[in-house]
């Protein structure tokens, strides 16, 4: 599990530096084109940060839940 968050951790630092560039304009692409990546990176970006958020969450039960199962 830490290796895919690892790995998401990576790709959205590559996708912020992706999405800087296009927005100062580094890119060979004309305008239309570069309108059209940074719409995509921005939401393949909110896509990683999601899935990072998901396999942060850890599940905690209570401790009837838990006397429960030691029983």
């Amino acid at each position: 599990m830490a290796d895919a968050q690892e790995v998401l951790q990576m790709m959205k630092q590559v996708a912020k530096t992706r999405i800087s560039m296009l927005k100062e304009g580094v890119t060979f692409h004309d305008n239309a084109k570069r309108a059209y990546y940074l719409q995509e990176y921005e939401e393949k970006l909110k896509s990683i940060e999601d899935l990072i958020r998901r396999i942060s969450i850890r599940i905690v039960h209570s401790n009837k839940e838990n006397e429960k199962r030691n029983s």
